[in-house]
């Protein structure tokens, strides 16, 4: 009998330990604007005359209000970053998506997939606009336990349009902000366990119009949306802010307390209402950041030295792993190891101050085809913390590249590249250009850094004719200029430019018999050549093996020259290679 008490005992015990533990859980709300801007947001204080978002703005005031935050230009790559933890180039879904479109591959986890087998019960409210190659069905049977919204990207009239609830359709003639927070408030009424929401407002999307009088300020008297819709705008989001305020203010105090909010803008502000001094016609639909900087505002018992302003470089594709890791999901092991995932884990920056960003480039991306970059009008964007270099698609299919230094030119109007870049802007070109190869598993060489002379000669270093650095194919380098001076010569080659032996690189060789020259990577491997005809090359077979996708490659000539200097060798710039496809 004492031994069957103590089981008991101990078996209450667990029981009670699992609910409590259930009870630490905390809900997640995430809350989607659409077509919103940082020039949208008064916290933000850059738009000249924002609608007023006393809700947003209190989030922002008691929590983290992230200043580079980056998405997509267009609604639907932007969502389905989010859902998947992955860029647009993985899923396929670069550009908006008309009705018709299939959306996301049946391959791709979303959130919520990974979110329920932890107990965590989910919702989506509103806007989809990912495809609706399930019909009715598409949100529900792809993940979420209840979707109530409407499939496309902008409904006909906000007071008229087609509801999918759980899989029926009907017509609904509640105010469609009303609408997300009504079902949303309904389904957190009813839940008994941890829940993860999504309020996928329709505003500030067009079509414009004069919302509820009760739900705003705007005077709207003898306007029309078709030739002044700004004023409309402003009222939209006013409404949503109300209605958000009102879905915050329905939870108990409890739930409130344990429930992380986050606000998140799906692109930027739309042309037509975009605030001063930003550009329209570098807005939504444009990898500028007029098109793809977002308000991005963080707010619960997940952050840690509250109130700030986080400065760091993150993107709306980390989402999927902040959002799981917030409701005790790890995103990297709920998802299959070879399925790659671009989402970062923002958790610890948000739960202290001071702690660097883990993101040191974003990626922002429109196209209209399977793959990027391969129509006219596909352009791209890669930035870090100071500088963005975006790639535009002509008619002709070339390409034409823009470097902006964004401390100094925020709103992008001087392209460097038309200039003589300073160290600097240089440095960061070869930076960001690398960073994109890698990311999109592009064969990339770029040459760097400067050689020295002598002994009647200049040599230069160069990749060997008909070769790339692919996998499967052939790759090389071959020096030129060297004559009969120099008949033989060493390929240092490396895998990093940054430090050899413990030394800064570029490293001066005066001190090694060689004035004027510099070494500029580290020396992993030496390779003696033989000069035939002034050239000296050599090459190697790049393995077919995904593993090598984004190796980084070094190498510099050391042509043997006598008479050159007391050391009787010479040495070329550096080239920089990344393995790709």
């Amino acid at each position: 009998m004492r031994t069957s008490c103590r089981y008991l005992c101990l078996l209450v015990s667990c029981l009670l330990w699992a609910v409590g533990l259930a009870a630490q859980t905390p809900n997640t709300l995430l809350v989607v604007a659409d077509d919103l801007g940082v020039d949208s947001i008064g916290c933000y204080g850059l738009g000249t005359n924002p609608p007023p978002t006393p809700t947003i703005d209190g989030l922002a005031a008691a929590g983290i209000r992230f200043t580079a935050s980056q998405a997509n230009p267009l609604c639907s790559p932007t969502r389905a970053a989010l859902y998947t933890g992955r860029h647009a180039f993985r899923t396929g879904v670069g550009t908006a998506l008309p009705m018709s479109a299939g959306g996301l591959a049946a391959s791709e986890v979303l959130l919520p997939e990974i979110l329920a087998p932890a107990g965590i019960r989910t919702g989506l409210f509103g806007k989809w606009h990912l495809g609706n190659d399930l019909g009715p069905l598409t949100p529900t049977a792809e993940g979420f336990g209840t979707f109530t919204g409407a499939l496309g990207g902008a409904l006909q009239n906000y007071f008229q349009w087609q509801k999918v609830e759980n899989g029926t359709a009907s017509q609904s003639t509640t105010y469609a902000t009303t609408d997300v927070v009504d079902e949303a408030l309904s389904f957190v009424g009813a839940s008994t366990q941890p829940w993860f929401v999504v309020l996928s407002f329709h505003a500030g999307h067009s079509p414009y119009h004069a919302p509820p009088a009760a739900l705003h300020t705007q005077n709207l008297a003898g306007l029309d949306p078709a030739t002044n819709p700004v004023p409309f705008h402003r009222a939209m989001v006013e409404a949503m802010d109300r209605e958000l305020g009102r879905f915050l203010a329905s939870l108990p105090a409890a739930t409130r307390a344990n429930t992380n909010v986050v606000f998140v803008g799906d692109n930027g502000t739309a042309s037509e209402v975009v605030s001063a001094p930003f550009d329209p016609a570098r807005s939504k639909g444009t990898v500028y950041q007029g098109g793809v900087r977002v308000p991005l505002i963080v707010n619960g018992p997940a952050v840690g030295g509250a109130p700030r302003v986080e400065p760091g470089l993150v993107h709306v594709v980390d989402l999927f792993a902040t959002l799981a890791a917030l409701q005790g999901v790890n995103a990297r092991s709920a998802v299959p190891a070879t399925v790659a995932l671009d989402a970062l884990d923002l958790t610890p920056l948000l739960a202290a101050a001071g702690q660097p960003s883990p993101r040191a480039h974003a990626y922002s991306v429109e196209f209209t085809g399977t793959v990027p970059m391969a129509a006219a009008g596909d352009s791209e964007m890669v930035r870090n913390a100071r500088y963005a270099l975006l790639r535009f698609v002509r008619p002709n299919l070339s390409v034409r590249e823009e470097l902006h230094d964004l401390a100094t030119d925020p709103f992008q109007t001087n392209n460097l590249l038309l200039q003589t870049l300073s160290a600097a802007a240089a440095d960061a070109y070869r930076e960001l250009s690398r960073e994109l190869a890698r990311l999109r598993e592009l064969s990339w060489t770029s040459s760097y850094g400067i050689g020295c002379s002598g002994g009647g000669i200049a040599p230069q270093l160069a990749v060997l004719a008909g070769t790339r650095p692919a996998l499967g194919t052939s790759f090389g380098w071959s020096i030129h200029g060297l004559g009969a001076a120099a008949p033989a010569s060493l390929l240092g080659i490396g895998f990093q430019g940054a430090s050899w032996n413990g030394q800064a690189l570029p490293l001066a060789l005066d001190g090694y018999g060689m004035p004027g020259c510099s070494l500029w990577t580290d020396l992993a491997a030496t390779q003696v050549l033989v000069t035939a005809g002034g050239t000296a090359s050599w090459s190697v077979a790049v393995p077919n093996q995904p593993g090598l996708l984004g190796t980084q490659l070094y190498a510099q000539g050391f042509p043997l020259v006598a008479a050159a200097n007391p050391a009787g060798v010479l040495a070329t710039a550096a080239l920089e290679a990344v393995v790709g496809r």
